[in-house]
């Protein structure tokens, strides 16, 4: 059956706001992959100064949403708000200092993002969303000879169960809220800007 997902339309099926944040944002979604050295994770053959870059981009990308999630929390439900912390790029920040590199050393990116229901929760959905592709990288450093001196690692640890009872959470939590159709658009434009800042 065909899913409309446009919420100004008729439909047997509900409206998904994940749903359609997927959908709009799938070639960002592709680019972002594609461009990001975590594929050299994936095919075993990353070196220790590709890995650092990854960690510093993904450190500078995720404190950067982390940042603009804290300081406007007060925008979302109140069960989404005991979500947003800095766990991520305090993650990452330990696997920096693991690598002897300071992270103020590390280039910090800015963003002009609307401060709305909308772009937050769209900004959410990618950095919460990308915890699950971790997962994936997470199984294959192991095989990565070149990373073999490096005994923990804090971002790509792998907590499977963790990961994924927080993005049900989120899930659950995002698909209660009805947004406007200007939101959505908002949404959309967010989870846009947040996947271009991992290219």
């Amino acid at each position: 059956m065909n899913r409309n997902l446009d919420n100004n339309t008729h439909s047997d099926q509900p409206f998904s706001i994940l749903k359609h944040l997927k959908q709009s944002t799938a070639e960002h979604h592709r680019i972002a992959e594609q461009g990001n050295l975590a594929k050299y994770i994936i095919d075993h053959s990353i070196t220790e100064d590709q890995y650092i870059e990854l960690l510093k981009k993904n450190y500078s990308t995720y404190l950067l949403v982390e940042n603009y999630l804290f300081v406007h929390k007060n925008l979302l439900p109140t069960d989404l708000q005991s979500m947003i912390n800095f766990e991520k790029s305090g993650a990452l920040q330990k696997d920096l200092l693991a690598l002897s590199v300071a992270s103020n050393s590390v280039t910090k990116t800015t963003f002009e993002m609307p401060v709305t229901l909308g772009a937050l929760l769209g900004s959410a959905y990618v950095i919460e969303g990308s915890m699950l592709g971790g997962l994936l990288i997470s199984k294959h450093l192991s095989s990565c000879k070149n990373l073999n001196t490096i005994t923990t690692h804090h971002f790509f640890g792998g907590q499977p169960k963790s990961h994924t009872a927080r993005w049900k959470k989120f899930c659950n939590i995002v698909e209660g809220i009805t947004l406007p159709s200007k939101e959505i658009d908002a949404s959309v434009h967010a989870a846009a800007q947040v996947f271009e800042k991992f290219y």
